[in-house]
């Protein structure tokens, strides 16, 4: 009897353990690495896709070096009611002011969100929000920042000037 017990201990022991590897394995591999270059700021020289520039130039019909000059700056990015999270996420890689997406919708659901959110707002998970207007983003912004903006610094826009992009002056820059 007590050889048994012994015996179904010692399974009890190894299991466990086996288990617990195996969480351990999942944790550390499943979760990016936070300094990871899918984080970190386009180089926009060595980038093949659409930029904000492009985006000026095709629907504002600014010249070259207008649409250059502008998105330099900053850009006002506006998040209108008929836009969803994936619809965000997605033009902002597509533009070149993230480099993936996914490590966007990492950094938006681990990011604090110290703002409550309008009725209307896009939903992150079961807590986080992004409000509808408008918000200052610079293409140095890294996808941490780019995070924190886009959950704790909503402008309300009172003009819809029905563009995503607009040129503006990111407001934490000088």
């Amino acid at each position: 009897m007590k050889t048994k017990i012994k015996h179904n201990y010692t399974k009890w022991i190894l299991l466990s353990g086996i288990v617990v590897l195996i969480g351990l394995f999942i944790i550390f591999r499943l979760k990016p690495n936070t300094d990871d270059v899918r984080f970190q700021p386009v180089d926009l020289s060595t980038w093949d896709g659409k930029t904000v520039s492009d985006y000026y130039r095709e629907k504002l019909r600014m010249s070259p070096y207008e649409a250059r000059d502008a998105a330099a700056v900053g850009t006002s990015f506006y998040v209108s009611d008929s836009m969803t999270i994936d619809a965000l996420v997605s033009n902002l890689h597509y533009y070149g002011l993230v480099r993936d997406e996914q490590a966007l919708r990492y950094a938006l659901e681990h990011s604090n969100d110290s703002v409550p959110g309008n009725s209307n707002a896009l939903k992150i998970g079961a807590d986080k929000t992004i409000d509808r207007g408008y918000y200052s983003l610079g293409s140095n912004m890294n996808t941490w920042e780019i995070a924190d903006v886009l959950l704790n610094e909503p402008k309300e826009s009172k003009i819809d000037y029905g563009y995503m992009f607009m040129p503006g002056k990111p407001d934490n820059e000088n």
